[in-house]
């Protein structure tokens, strides 16, 4: 074994590996060693190396988990934390997602990288982050800056918002440029720089560049070529959203995806089979059960994100839906969306959705007049699944990230489960049970990703803050290393400035500008009170 480098020996704990078919096999008092990025030997007592710095992080009585994978989430939005708490999609539109107006490139960098540091805390190790805060190439560059510097494994999926040329007491006036030459630009420079990694290169140990579109009404001789081209230049993950309401068209977008070829399994960096990249659903609530059958059999991935999705009208979500947990095909997963109503915890997600798919599935026997018998609607081992493996699949990393074997990337997580109140006894019965049911964010002690520390002692580490980023000049140059509690102060600080900004806005100007852009029938729109 190479003496060089450093190591990590996480000592005496539960660790939560994989069988090859995928159940969950806790190893009791064993012992996980990392060398530099890489999970290099699971086992009892393994000694230390010699002539080598070994950090030994002491594990017994505690749980060693793979990082938790989320596959969809607007990670920019921390200054907007609470807004939304008491809101639908519709209202949401305008104080969430056309806010970034208001944002200027300092505030999305603090917002970016508190958001980041939220979702390492709640133990995410792997984010797809939508990042629709691409308004100028300044903001982008501050989002793509504080994402580095978090240390999160992110793909950061560049997303061009719908920019206003105008919005104030009187008026809300769209720019019509949906697709400016400067990001397509800046977005196929940066594919260019992360995207041709070999592991092992440092220049984005941690970033991979991805795209968010949801400008599926341009033409197709637009939208192919681009997505063809960006494709030839190292794009591989293309998310969007996807559902069928009286909000967004009752018409699915699926059998579109498909006749332009983007159904297909995800792949991984090192085996970019298609010109295309490959397509992630967000959320596919109301679709219909032919088209989630559609998406199973070709392996197209999907997100579902309980919270949002059960809040903001969109329906039950589906990644246990019968037509997709019953597939071998199928690729599903969970995410936040949003965490401006509530925390960004993938553990408090599965546990949602849980709930979700037993009450439905409940539901629907009591209106038979039966009941239901002994076990209920999926396990935990499955949602646990979903936040950790398949999820990694989804974002077609799964040899790399996802679960906790020698070779792979150390992306871990250890829950003290000897010291949580509420873990206490279901830790010893079921360590999965214990996460998916019984956790909370203050149980995770430590975080490690790509081999390095992120969270320790139950405290997020200090991150280093690169001040070209904040002013959104650049990725990299000089940095300042900061405590959370001062990270916290900045994003308090650009809150007030922006609710500065919000309040010179008109959100009924906001609303009417948002409906009528999207042809929504308002006689639909009704109160859920």
């Amino acid at each position: 074994m190479a003496l060089t480098g450093k190591y990590i020996l996480l000592r005496g704990g539960t660790v939560l590996t994989h069988s090859t078919d995928e159940n969950v096999v806790p190893l009791y008092d064993t012992d996980v060693l990392v060398h530099d990025d890489t999970i290099v030997k699971i086992g009892k007592a393994i000694d230390p190396p010699f002539d080598a710095y070994t950090e030994v992080i002491e594990c017994h009585g505690k749980i060693v988990s793979p990082g938790f994978v989320d596959t969809h989430h607007h990670v920019w939005q921390t200054q907007l934390k609470g807004r939304h708490a008491d809101q639908g999609l519709v209202a949401y539109m305008v104080s969430g997602n056309i806010m970034s107006y208001a944002y200027k490139a300092e505030d999305a960098y603090w917002g970016q990288l508190s958001g980041c540091l939220e979702a390492i805390n709640a133990g995410t190790t792997l984010v797809l982050d939508h990042a629709h805060i691409a308004y100028t190439p300044e903001h982008a560059t501050a989002a793509l800056s504080a994402t580095l510097g978090s240390g999160i494994r992110s793909i950061l999926a560049y997303t061009n918002p719908l920019r206003l040329s105008q919005w104030d007491q009187s008026s809300c006036v769209p720019d019509q440029d949906l697709l400016p030459k400067w990001a397509m630009s800046q977005l196929s420079e940066w594919l260019e720089k992360y995207n041709h990694n070999e592991r092992g290169n440092a220049v984005a140990a941690t970033v991979e560049v991805g795209m968010g579109f949801d400008l599926w009404f341009l033409p197709k001789n637009v939208v192919l070529p681009m997505l063809t081209e960006l494709g030839e230049k190292g794009l591989r993950v293309l998310t969007t959203h996807v559902g069928c309401n009286a909000l967004q068209g009752q018409q699915s977008p699926v059998p579109m995806f498909s006749s332009y070829g983007l159904l297909q399994h995800p792949y991984p960096p090192s085996n970019k089979k298609s010109a295309l990249p490959f397509l992630l659903l967000s959320h596919c609530g109301g679709i219909p059960k032919s088209d989630l059958s559609l998406l199973a059999s070709t392996g197209t991935p999907i997100s579902s994100t309980p919270d949002t999705e059960s809040h903001m009208g969109m329906g039950f979500p589906v990644s246990l839906h019968s037509s997709l947990r019953n597939s071998k095909t199928a690729n599903v997963s969970i995410g936040v969306d949003l965490h401006t109503f509530g925390p960004a915890s993938i553990p408090l997600q599965a546990r949602a959705l849980l709930q979700l798919t037993r009450l439905e599935r409940n539901s629907s026997l009591l209106g038979k007049d039966t009941f239901p018998a002994w076990d209920v609607r999926s396990s935990s081992e499955e949602a646990f699944n979903l936040a950790t493996i398949r999820g990694a699949r989804c974002l077609g990393l799964e040899s790399q990230v996802g679960s906790i074997a020698e070779g792979k990337m150390a992306d871990l997580v250890v829950f003290d489960a000897k010291g949580s109140v509420g873990m206490l006894a279901a830790a010893e019965h079921d360590p999965v049970i214990a996460i998916i049911r019984f956790s909370e964010t203050a149980d995770i002690e430590t975080v490690i990703i790509n081999g390095t520390v992120r969270k320790r002692n139950g405290k997020l580490v200090d991150v280093a803050v690169s001040r070209d980023g904040v002013a959104g000049k650049g990725v990299g140059g000089d940095a300042d290393v900061m405590k959370w509690a001062d990270v916290a102060e900045e994003v308090r600080r650009s809150q007030k400035d922006i609710q500065a900004r919000i309040e010179r806005l008109s959100i009924d100007q906001g609303r009417k500008t948002l409906l009528g852009m999207f042809h929504v029938d308002q006689e639909k729109l009704v109160d859920a009170l």
